[in-house]
């Protein structure tokens, strides 16, 4: 493999057509300009310059090369430089978020209204969050951004997005029109989200789910399942208004403060570019405008 170090040399000296003014370019000296090419003919078996005069040019081999490596120094420095500067209004990125079904339903139609105004050339890419995997996806730089009420493990920065309140819900004469208590709650099957979804808390802050009790691995099945059975369901408030809209259901806030859960905005400590450095704080700026 040839360093791009050296291409960056020998791409000097074709521009500039001078080992010495190639020099100047790079603030490098002569005899480091001139040793850099002499690597690059050992690794290429091909002699690159001839004299010509009192200076040097290019052989049929150098022109041939410079024609298909000579823009990589450009194109590495520009790759760079959008690492390093991001101007949102002109990027073209993509924008790797991990969110459960439930923070798809909440977040994400702000998100991509939002990013279309500020960012209109960038794109999302949304993956289901697995809470297992999202910690290693966002320090590898595999995501930018995950959004979970569980914590997720790994050299992290994390911000609360918001607190979310929940709520048993429940055919609307599953408890005779009256308010049930919690006891009476917990000794109903119900439907358990999974825990990789990162809405454990709820589940681990009660009893464990009785026989007949169903799991999911998503927030969105569980209307139909509360509609064709006598199961109930804990979830967070803010899914409730448009489920009792939809489907009439019966919705009873839970007695203990306990039963409020963190929606926290996960990131890497080191992000690996401006672009992801901006839209995490953008991400998060909007999903607590909500």
């Amino acid at each position: 493999m040839v360093d791009l170090n050296l291409i960056r040399v020998f791409s000097a000296v074709i521009e500039e057509g001078s080992v010495t003014a190639a020099a100047e370019r790079l603030k490098m000296s002569q005899p480091s300009v001139t040793q850099g090419l002499n690597r690059l003919r050992r690794a290429t078996g091909s002699d690159l310059f001839r004299r010509q005069g009192r200076g040097i040019a290019p052989t049929r081999a150098a022109l041939q090369l410079y024609e298909e490596v000579g823009r990589l120094p450009m194109i590495a420095d520009a790759a760079i430089d959008r690492l390093s500067r991001f101007d949102p209004p002109t990027a073209r990125t993509t924008f790797r978020v991990a969110l459960t079904d439930l923070g798809q339903t909440v977040f994400l139609p702000a998100l991509v209204s939002g990013l279309a105004a500020a960012a209109p050339h960038c794109s999302l890419d949304v993956v289901n969050l697995d809470t297992e995997t999202a910690g290693d996806g966002l320090v590898a730089g595999d995501l930018d951004l995950a959004v979970s009420s569980t914590l997720l493990e790994g050299a992290l920065r994390t911000s609360i997005i918001r607190w979310d309140r929940y709520c048993c819900v429940s055919k609307r004469d599953r408890f005779g029109g009256g308010t049930p208590t919690l006891e009476e709650m917990t000794l109903l099957p119900r439907v358990v989200v999974r825990g990789t979804t990162g809405h454990a808390l709820m589940h681990s802050l009660l009893p464990p789910p009785v026989e007949g009790s169903v799991h999911v691995s998503g927030f969105g099945a569980i209307p139909g399942i509360l509609a064709a059975s006598e199961l109930i369901a804990f979830v967070p408030e803010v899914v409730t208004a448009d489920w009792v809209a939809r489907w009439g259901f019966a919705v009873s806030p839970l007695p203990r403060e306990e039963f409020a859960a963190p929606v926290r905005a996960h990131a890497a400590l080191d992000t690996s570019s401006s672009a992801t450095a901006w839209f995490v704080e953008w991400a998060i700026e909007t999903m607590r405008s909500l």
